[in-house]
């Protein structure tokens, strides 16, 4: 295996050359501009000739956005004092004129990309068409992987910021694009959020800093960087893009709308020796909250934070799993591959982009407690033929199979005895063309037969688990929806109670996320405003959040702080 320094050194140089080239269109789904980078600078919205620089009459607003803190942790943390500058950010530490929403929900599966693309396109991922971390694209036979966990690779996610790779992925318009529809003269900043579409501008940290971390995340055996390495590492990253965006705003108009994203608190949780909690609440009071103190003590001098909103959410929680290849279910024969090619079934390999003859015929993608599996039509494309993939898998003689692979191996482990015993649900539907809106997964129970998923609960009860049937429709129905895959693993992970019984679909972790579990999917959401108090302001949220309190649903708030329309 290469050295962490080799392959940061490579990846830097990757980097540099991707940036360089970065200056070309980026085309995507909503408009085309130009993605222009300059430093630690992205420039993508061109104002008018003319045009004001800046809104600052309109309603001003600043997203703190927190990957992979969960909601009973920040908000005791904050209550116990012990993050002040967080409290002085939301006006002080008696909330007067704060809400701590204890409601909101993250998607499902409970991972970063499409929490955050849900979070600033106000739509599921059946319609915005990012549902995982990584997922296929059956049309175009694309294996996309924004956040790559089956592969081990960071230059995807380091084309995030270069190339706008999550932009161009994503379905649907962003709250940027419709924020600027609204409001032409709106000066709206992103800084290091891996979703930016439609901001004027996005602002990085180094890009030696950005490898390095990136790279300590893919790593496949994480071990060398684990402990103090891996949290000196997040902690560079988080502190570098904090005083960038402490440095431009030094002088000039000043944003808007401006969303600070911090990653730091995820990936160290996901491999820190003591523990995603103890891990989390250090990184949170010695890294995440000393480094705001400066930026706050800017805001102030600017006159920010006179009138503005303060928003703080994050993405999923976590859960503490066992850093082995027992628990971890990988991409080895062992594990779900091994059923798939039992049942008669040809996997596509374990990387981002594959020859175009390769006969592949089921496809993997990991998402910490979920997996995805796509299938083909098998009688189309027997021996050594491609597949097209344009037209839907068979129910019985592909979807069927399959699940039924899994279930008998769930119970006597015949196929591939690491799965065995693995598996909490599986689900499956009948499959529908691409252009066509796809039907919701039922559960597997065995012998062909399928219950709805509420029935299914009725029957077994999961009391950690929350509003599964409607987050999994959320998922899986849409014009989109058939990115989730044609059959779905969900592993026992979040309805257990200690790490030794839980796996997770990735490489060796000390902690991962994705189940439909409180602990990975209740999520903070707290909004401050120095002129309201703090009932009238989850009055208004809680209007807002209505019936289904989902992670969409942070774009509609967003749109109604501002006076802008919001469907």
């Amino acid at each position: 295996m290469p050295t962490a320094q080799g392959a940061v050194m490579r990846l830097s140089s990757t980097v540099v050359l991707a940036l360089a080239a970065a200056a070309a269109s980026c085309r995507t789904g909503q408009l085309a501009g130009k993605l222009v980078v300059k430093g630690d600078v992205i420039s993508m919205h061109e104002r008018p000739a003319g045009a004001a620089p800046s809104s600052p009459g309109s309603p001003q607003i600043m997203v703190l956005a927190l990957d992979g803190v969960g909601r009973d942790l920040l908000y005791a943390m904050l209550r116990a004092g012990e993050l002040p500058n967080l409290a002085a950010l939301l006006g002080g530490p008696d909330f007067a004129h704060a809400d701590l929403d204890d409601r909101l929900l993250s998607n499902l599966p409970s991972t970063t990309m499409p929490a955050w693309v849900s979070t600033f396109t106000g739509v599921a991922a059946g319609e915005n068409g990012v549902p995982n971390n990584e997922y296929f694209i059956r049309e175009t036979k694309t294996f996309a992987a924004p956040a790559p966990v089956t592969f081990h690779n960071a230059a995807p996610t380091l084309a995030i910021y270069a190339e706008g790779y999550l932009n161009k992925l994503v379905e649907a318009p962003s709250v940027y694009e419709r924020i600027h529809a609204a409001d032409p003269a709106a000066l709206e900043w992103v800084v290091m959020n891996h979703f930016f579409r439609g901001a004027d501008t996005m602002f990085l940290a180094k890009r030696q800093v950005m490898a390095k971390a990136f790279e300590a995340f893919v790593e496949k055996e994480a071990a060398h960087l684990s402990g103090k390495d891996s949290r000196a590492t997040m902690q560079d990253l988080d502190e570098a893009v904090i005083k960038t965006l402490v440095s431009h705003l030094e002088s000039g108009a000043v944003p808007d709308v401006l969303t600070l994203y911090l990653a730091g608190t995820d990936l160290y949780a996901h491999q820190a020796l003591e523990g995603p909690d103890r891990a989390r609440r250090t990184y949170l009071t010695e890294v995440v909250d000393p480094a705001l103190g400066p930026l706050i003590a800017r805001m102030r001098a600017r006159g920010m934070l006179e009138h503005r909103w303060i928003i703080v959410i994050a993405d999923h929680g976590h859960t503490e799993v066992v850093h082995d290849d027992q628990h971890a279910l990988d991409a080895d024969e062992d594990d779900a591959p091994g059923v798939l090619h039992k049942v008669g079934f040809k996997t596509r390999p374990f990387q981002q982009t594959v020859g175009a003859r390769d006969p592949f015929n089921a496809v993997l993608a990991s998402g910490g407690a979920m997996g995805f599996v796509y299938l083909a039509d098998r009688s189309q494309c027997p021996g050594e033929r491609a597949c097209a993939w344009s037209a839907p898998p068979r129910y019985q003689e592909d979807v069927l199979a399959a699940a039924e692979g899994f279930f008998t191996n769930n119970a006597d482990g015949a196929l591939a005895p690491g799965m065995k015993g693995a598996l909490d649900m599986i689900f499956v539907r009948v499959p529908r063309p691409v252009a066509e809106i796809d039907l919701p997964f039922e559960v597997y129970v065995g012998g062909g037969k399928t219950m709805p998923i509420a029935a299914y609960l009725e029957a077994h009860p999961h009391p950690t688990y929350v509003a599964l049937a409607d987050r999994l429709r959320e998922l899986a129905v849409g014009p989109h929806g058939e990115r989730a895959g044609d059959l779905l693993l969900l592993a026992h992970n979040g309805d257990r109670e200690t790490p030794a019984e839980r796996f997770y679909f990735a490489a060796p972790y000390r902690s991962w996320h994705g189940s439909p579990s409180k602990q990975d999917s209740e999520i903070p959401l707290i909004v401050a405003n120095p002129d309201h108090a703090a009932a009238d302001i989850r009055a208004r949220v809680g209007a807002v959040l209505g019936d289904h309190p989902y992670q969409r649903k942070v774009t509609d708030l967003l749109l109604d702080l501002r006076g802008a329309p919001r469907e």
